[in-house]
């Protein structure tokens, strides 16, 4: 009889509890609640790689690959190539006038280069910078924009095609979502060196935009060597959607560079900043403009991995020097006087 009770007690505690902890009915009628909207903006751009996807590359690439940034050049002076590229493995700059570089070599590849770079190839967000007969006029490209320089040695720049043994280096420019709203530098030194620029980026919904210019004014430390240039450089990126955008580009270079000519060993012993008599009868200069257009498409998404791009430039180029002579009447007229006007399509 006792069991029998207590086992009636047990289940109606049990009961109890299952009762009460049995939730409430919700109510039938709905509640309405505030509307919430999450709206977000891209972070990155399409068409130019950001430093992170720089820096996988470390992981994707199997060969020699290094990344040289523009944070490092600034520390000190950030006046050519020869200034980004600067302890870089595998790689000799070599600039004949502490302007103007003369030759970039990568493992030995374009050292014979003489007056432009040969032998590497060079490239602006993946498009080719390198012209037709393979060389290179790096000053067209101001380096004060650009953001960094991926450089890729021996076969390890297959991925830009097969001509590329020599190497390839990669040229990554400032866009408006990682360039500061506004920025200057100046610089100022010897031999009448004087060199400005300012910089400027920003977003606007799916356009972002990047501009810079720059000036070098310098006497040279030998007669004759008196430099005078001027680069503009700008890209604008519009997103069509989260996964395509376009880029356009713009370049515009001047330069007008007197040329000492070159001295015997007994002369540049002693008096090795003066010029050769000639240069200065003759007037040897080297002057050229340049334009360059290009744009790139660029598609991103789980699946495809899409670029294309074409670009076009126009190249006036002067260049006067130890073949030069002066007719009667004032005319001039040089044996190997150039005059490169090659507008390429691509």
């Amino acid at each position: 009889m006792w069991q029998a009770w207590s086992a009636f007690s047990i289940t109606a505690i049990a009961w109890g509890v299952v009762q009460n902890a049995w939730p409430a009915e919700t109510p039938s009628e709905p509640v309405e609640v505030e509307e919430v909207r999450v709206t977000g903006e891209a972070t990155g751009s399409l068409t130019s790689s950001s430093p992170e996807e720089s820096a996988k590359q470390k992981q994707q690439v199997p060969g020699g690959f290094t990344i040289k940034g523009a944070e490092e050049m600034k520390l000190g002076r950030a006046s050519n190539f020869e200034d980004l590229l600067q302890r870089a493995p595998g790689v000799f700059a070599q600039s004949e006038n502490g302007g103007e570089i003369s030759k970039i070599s990568i493992r030995g590849s374009g050292i014979t280069a003489e007056d432009e770079p040969l032998g590497v190839m060079f490239l602006l967000d993946g498009l080719s910078y390198t012209y037709g007969d393979g060389e290179a006029i790096l000053e067209d490209v101001d380096v004060s924009a650009l953001s960094r320089a991926e450089i890729f040695r021996g076969a390890a720049a297959f991925k830009y095609g097969p001509l590329t043994l020599g190497g390839a280096i990669n040229l990554v420019p400032f866009t408006g979502y990682d360039a500061a709203p506004f920025q200057s530098r100046i610089e100022g030194g010897s031999f009448g060196y004087l060199r400005t620029n300012a910089t400027s980026g920003a977003v606007e919904g799916p356009v972002d935009e990047f501009a810079s210019v720059s000036f070098r004014l310098r006497d040279g430390f030998r007669e004759h060597s008196r430099e005078n240039t001027e680069i503009l450089f700008a890209d604008v990126g519009y997103k069509l959607s989260e996964q395509i955008e376009n880029r356009f580009y713009l370049t515009l270079n001047r330069t007008d560079r007197q040329l000492p000519g070159g001295l015997t060993k007994s002369e540049m012993e002693e008096a090795p900043s003066r010029a050769n008599p000639l240069a200065i009868a003759q007037d040897w200069n080297k002057q050229w403009e340049h334009i360059r257009l290009a744009d790139k498409l660029s598609i991103r998404t789980d699946e495809i991995q899409f670029d294309v791009g074409v670009f076009w430039f126009y190249l006036d180029l002067t260049d006067r020097g130890f073949f030069f002579t002066r007719l009667p009447g004032g005319n001039r007229r040089g044996l190997f006087e150039q005059f490169r006007r090659q507008p390429e399509f691509r």
